[in-house]
């Protein structure tokens, strides 16, 4: 049986960061708004979800669902990795806008975060029918 995996972020690290720094003729105000969240999932596998995705509840969701928007299902063991998992990395792409109290400003580079977690997946079972 397969065990699909929920991907999420928690909700406070998909909403805008703001950062102001004033000057002698004013200030100015640089936000990064989330708007991309890319997971890596170590076994080959790139996923790319549309929002933060659905954090798992069991006390509403069913374990053997897969994700509304945003999973993955392993189809082998860990085992052959280094130190037994798969490291996996989630990726958040930033949007960046910058304004003056002056009335100026426009679009900087994107940025990027990411952070990293390992997971073990200790058996893979086939299931065969006729059929």
């Amino acid at each position: 049986m397969r065990f699909p995996l929920w991907l999420w972020v928690e909700r406070s690290g998909w909403e805008p960061v703001s950062a102001t720094a004033s000057v002698s003729a004013g200030s100015v105000t640089v936000t990064a708004t989330p708007d991309a969240l890319r997971w890596d999932m170590g076994d080959g596998t790139v996923v790319d979800c549309d929002g933060l995705g659905t954090a798992f509840s069991a006390a509403v969701h069913d374990a053997e669902e897969p994700s509304p928007d945003c999973g993955h299902t392993y189809t082998r063991a860990s085992h052959r990795q280094p130190n037994g998992r798969f490291p996996v990395t989630a990726t958040v792409r930033w949007s960046v806008e910058w304004t003056t109290t002056g009335g100026g400003g426009g679009t900087l580079d994107p940025l990027t975060t990411s952070s990293s977690q390992s997971v073990r997946v200790r058996e893979v079972h086939a299931l065969v029918t006729d059929g």
